[in-house]
Formats: C-alpha cells, sequence, structure tokens
C-alpha cells in the first residue's frame, strides 16, 4: 500500500474536504485555524469541513484571540506565552504519590500492571492518562473517572511492525479528538492510531533507522503542533536532532541540533523530551549534557534554561534529564532521572528546587528508581511515569501552601 493511498484514506476517514486550491486538514472537528498561506484569512472547520474565512481589510488573523485583528497588536515578536504568577499558582505538592497503575511496583502485562512504562500524557480535556507502556508494545488508557485500564494501541506481549503492532513504543500524544499519535522507536516510524482503531497508520518515518530526512534515528518523544496541521516534533535521540515532521511528508526539517553530538549552542547530546509552547518555542531535554535547551521559534542555537553546569545534584545541576514540561507560569519542571527527583526552575533562575522527589531510590510513596517522564491535569496535579517502578503515580497539589 502506497503512502499517497494511504493518505488519502485518511482524508475519508476524518472527512476531511477540499475548500480551496491548496488541502487544509482540520484539527479537530470544529474550531478555527490559522491559513499559514495567508495571514489575512483563517479556516473554520465545521464537522471536520474546513471553510476559508477573509478577514476584513487591513486586519489579520489572531489565533491566540481567536479573532481578526491589527497587525501592529499581534507581531510575532509580542507572542507571550506565559502569564504572571499570581496567589492560585501552584507553589508546592504533596511528597507522597498516589500509584494509579502498577501498584505494587512490579513489572507484569495484565492491565493492573505496566513493563517498563516510558512517556505518558494527560488528556485534560477528558480525564484520562495515556501510556506507553514499553515493554508490552502497547499503549494504556487510564481513565481518572472510572479509574479502568484499556489497551487503545498494539497488542499486549506481541510486538512487531504489522500496522496493529508496535515494538517498544516511548511517547504518546492524544489530540482532542483522542487520535493517538505513538513513538514507536524499535520500528523507526510514528504511528496514528485513529480514535477507536484497531490498526495505526505510519504517519512520518517507516524507512528504516538512519540519518536522512526521511528516517529516524531513534524516536524518544513527541509533540503535535495541533494548530499548525498537527505537525509532528521528534526527538530523534541517536542523530542528536529534532525534526519537524508534516503527517505523511516525505521528509523532515531539522529544527534544533543535527550538527553532531556536542555541547556547543548549537548542538544536541541524545535529546528526549521536548514541549513546544503556544509561541512554538521548543524546550529539549538534553540528556548527556544534563541541561534543558531552549530553542526559540526559527533560532539556530538554544539557549540553556536549567542545569548545563555538568552532571551532578546540586540544585544548579541535572544528572541525566529525561523529559521536560513548562506551566503556564513558565515554570521548567525536569525529570531529572539519575537524581530520582522531580525539579522546578522559574524563569531566568540559576538553580532549581525539588518538588517532589529526591529521597534516594527506592519504591515508597516519596521515591523514585526512574523518573523518566511528567505531565499535569487541569487542576495541577503532577503525574510521573517510573520506569524502574513500573508504575505511574499523581501528586497532588498540597493545598495548603496555595494562597486562594
Amino acid at each position: 500500500m502506497t503512502r499517497t493511498f494511504v493518505f488519502a484514506i485518511w482524508f475519508l476517514v476524518n472527512n476531511i474536504y477540499q475548500w480551496c486550491s491548496c488541502v487544509f486538514i482540520c484539527p479537530t472537528n470544529n474550531g478555527f485555524y490559522p491559513n499559514n498561506n495567508d495571514q489575512h484569512s483563517f479556516y473554520s472547520c465545521s464537522n471536520d469541513i474546513p471553510y476559508l474565512i477573509q478577514c476584513p481589510s487591513n486586519l489579520v488573523w489572531h489565533q491566540e484571540k481567536l479573532q481578526c485583528d491589527w497587525i501592529d497588536e499581534i507581531l510575532p515578536s509580542k507572542c507571550q506565552p506565559y502569564k504572571q504568577p499570581d496567589n492560585r499558582s501552584p507553589k508546592k505538592w504533596l511528597s507522597n504519590g498516589i500509584p494509579l497503575i502498577g501498584k505494587d511496583s512490579n513489572w507484569g502485562s495484565d492491565l493492573e500492571h505496566l513493563g517498563s512504562p516510558f512517556g505518558i500524557f494527560v488528556d485534560k480535556h477528558k480525564n484520562a492518562i495515556y501510556v506507553a507502556d514499553s515493554d508490552n508494545s502497547r499503549v494504556q488508557k487510564y481513565d481518572l473517572i472510572t479509574k479502568v485500564t484499556t489497551t487503545v494501541a498494539g497488542l499486549t506481549g506481541s510486538k512487531g511492525s504489522n500496522s496493529n503492532q508496535l515494538q517498544l513504543p516511548r511517547s504518546v500524544y492524544v489530540d482532542r479528538d483522542e487520535n493517538i499519535y505513538i513513538a514507536d522507536t524499535d520500528n523507526n516510524r510514528i504511528q496514528l492510531w485513529l480514535k477507536g482503531a484497531r490498526e495505526g497508520i505510519t504517519v512520518a518515518g517507516g524507512n528504516g533507522k538512519g540519518k536522512n530526512l526521511n528516517q529516524i534515528g531513534a524516536c524518544q518523544y513527541i509533540w503535535v503542533d495541533e494548530s499548525e496541521n498537527n505537525t509532528i516534533y521528534i526527538s530523534d535521540f541517536y542523530n542528536d536532532r529534532v525534526v519537524k515532521w508534516i503527517p505523511f511528508a516525505e521528509t523532515s526539517t531539522v529544527v534544533a541540533g543535527g550538527h553532531g553530538s556536542g555541547k556547543k549552542s548549537n548542538q544536541l547530546s541524545l535529546p528526549r523530551g521536548i514541549y513546544l509552547d503556544k509561541c512554538k518555542n521548543l524546550y529539549i531535554a538534553d540528556l548527556f549534557n544534563h541541561r534543558i535547551q531552549l530553542w526559540m521559534k526559527d533560532s539556530e542555537d538554544g539557549i540553556t534554561v536549567a542545569g548545563g553546569n555538568g552532571q551532578g545534584n546540586a540544585r544548579n545541576q541535572l544528572y541525566d534529564p529525561w523529559d521536560v514540561k513548562v506551566d503556564e507560569y513558565g515554570n521548567v519542571f525536569v525529570a531529572d532521572a539519575t537524581n530520582k527527583r522531580i525539579q522546578k526552575w522559574e524563569p531566568n533562575a540559576s538553580e532549581g528546587e525539588t518538588v517532589v522527589g529526591g529521597k534516594g531510590w527506592g519504591s515508597d510513596a516519596n521515591q523514585f528508581k526512574e523518573p523518566v517522564s511528567l505531565d499535569f491535569d487541569s487542576e495541577g496535579n503532577l503525574y510521573i511515569s517510573d520506569f524502574r517502578n513500573h508504575r505511574i503515580q499523581r501528586f497532588q497539589i498540597d493545598k495548603t501552601a496555595v494562597d486562594v
């Protein structure tokens, strides 16, 4: 089956129609989205059908405001990705985590257990957490309301390269329509599992392991830009680069690194976790450089915003950072794996503070063996994937430390 044919099938499944000279794919069933070819117009999606709408004369589309506005008010340099801290911003989390899956910290393949869980994704709209269950070659969905776990991608214990299989999945991203994007690491591809599907579609890679732009060396973590035709950002581990890949395109584009392994500002060394903010600035967990790099949109160099002072457990150091997330106030949170802790670096800080963990190697409620991924729900509760404890924990906000 050719990639072109698969692309056509995907269009039909999602009810995507061509209403202008170029094809625009609605990221969600309904909503408003920018026209990347003309800032004086935008797309209005209704039931998956895109309609091209022109702004009034002299106005341009402002995605953040979801309205047409004057051009001098929305220059890219004025993009403000974060809020100013207020009295309701989370200050502290309870030190003991609540296990959600893998409560006994034992490896397993049933619905109550995990096998070396890697990346997690919290669906803030549907109250669910998705887990890349690596050893079991599957993605698990845990409903935070019903507390029921289901397998939503892959076949438990059956690794492979068929369309209904995965092989060492490392990361997962879920869009607003509950379609699941998966870093299928050992198959060197990104798979898209449409909501309720029994098999996946290759939307990036799939051309073997390599360093060419149509290949992936080892896809680790992914992020999907739903405001830009679901463009996929991929941390290409062994190629020391981060690439972005338009779904079904033949090749990718390097957006960070790609200059060999190293510690210069234009280099990365085994990048893992990535986070893209709403201004399209990219945060990268630069594993072997023990730092978090910020690559501003269209920049050729990164800026160190956490760590970068050698490996270690001091407050200004990190030791094998695996994942990174940034909250709405610009605070950088790091899964500091070898230090068994989660660190918070405030904007422009010279050192971080431990928010959970840091109590040594172990399986107690306040300990980790190897925290490799983190995410937040809509209330600010913190979720951690503990790779060697084979569990997912929730750390709730300490409400006594939040000024109301």
